[in-house]
């Protein structure tokens, strides 16, 4: 219990900084990083929920328009005492929807995965993915994420390596 204390006023003194936020609007040529983790759900029904870490960067072309390039990486388990683990480099278009401190977005691009599934050989694969996620806004710079995204890379080695993806993460604005 005395643990969960300085917890819990940790937690009310960020709630209280993040009620006096300013949201950025991203400019014309600016950029932004960001890392997110979630639990990756396989589309293929001999894959266990795994897990999805992603990290990138963001380029503004407007205040509602940027190109997005992902690293992630998946891994899930496997009905046969293996996991599936993809790599992959992604290219997206995202929009955004300013709301104050609220920043809903949609996204879709594409992406070379590398794909590496039980008892099989890793093989490049190029795939789609689609999403919709929200930014709030701590302060002008950090944003907390969260994303749901569809990725859809076909299959290898007679199954599917097809998921989607719930990540939360944090974004830091240059």
């Amino acid at each position: 219990m005395r643990r969960l204390a300085p917890a819990a006023l940790l937690a009310l003194a960020a709630l209280a900084v993040a009620s006096g936020a300013a949201a950025a609007v991203p400019e014309k040529g600016s950029i932004a990083v960001f890392a997110g983790l979630g639990p990756a759900i396989p589309f293929e029904g001999d894959y266990d929920i795994g897990f999805h870490l992603e990290a990138g960067g963001e380029y503004y072309l407007s205040n509602v328009l940027a190109l997005r390039a992902t690293f992630g990486l998946t891994r899930s388990d496997a009905d046969v005492d293996s996991d599936v683990t993809i790599g992959s480099l992604e290219a997206s278009a995202v929009y955004y929807g300013r709301r104050g401190k609220w920043s809903p977005y949609a996204l879709g691009g594409v992406g070379i995965h590398a794909v590496d599934p039980p008892g099989q050989g890793q093989k490049q694969r190029l795939g789609a993915h689609v999403g919709a996620g929200t930014e709030y806004y701590l302060d002008r710079r950090t944003a907390l994420t969260g994303q749901v995204t569809g990725r859809f890379v076909g299959s290898t080695g007679g199954r599917t390596s097809s998921f989607a993806a719930v990540t939360l993460g944090i974004k830091y604005h240059f």
